[in-house]
């Protein structure tokens, strides 16, 4: 059975929220929810493949503008259950976003990804994305 892509609502949180668990072991359930509401409200979007209790891959993005690349498609958070993994959710979601990003007219596709995430980052550069930039950033509460 071929699997379908959907895009998530704010009532498909509890769906995308174990696999972005596994992504953010630093979070708790209780934040990401909170996090999620938020993220929502701002225009983020998630698409998944799932079944009607749990997503099994999500992606989640937004199109924003910006003065160095355009109207981008950022790519916040890419999740695979673990026990999901390996069955090529994550690069047919990819396909879906690139496509989406072509249709909405946008400039650039970024996201940013751990130094340590190897795996991760051998998957974007074998979907075609380069590394480009280094990001940096330091928690308010510490400045």
């Amino acid at each position: 059975m071929k699997e379908q892509i959907k895009l998530a609502t704010k009532s498909d949180i509890y769906k995308i929220l174990p696999a972005l668990l596994e992504l953010r072991p630093h979070r708790n359930e209780t934040e990401l929810r909170e996090l999620l509401q938020d993220a929502f409200g701002e225009g983020y979007q998630v698409i998944y493949i799932g079944n009607d209790n749990v997503a099994y891959a999500m992606l989640g993005f937004r199109i924003l503008h910006f003065t160095f690349s355009g109207k981008a498609l950022r790519v916040d958070d890419l999740a695979t259950l673990s026990n999901h993994r390996k069955k090529g959710y994550a690069s047919k979601l990819f396909i879906w976003i690139k496509k989406y990003a072509k249709e909405q007219n946008c400039d650039h596709i970024a996201l940013d990804s751990g130094f340590s995430r190897h795996d991760a980052h051998r998957f974007y550069l074998n979907q075609g994305l380069f590394i480009e930039s280094l990001h940096f950033g330091r928690k308010v509460s510490e400045c």
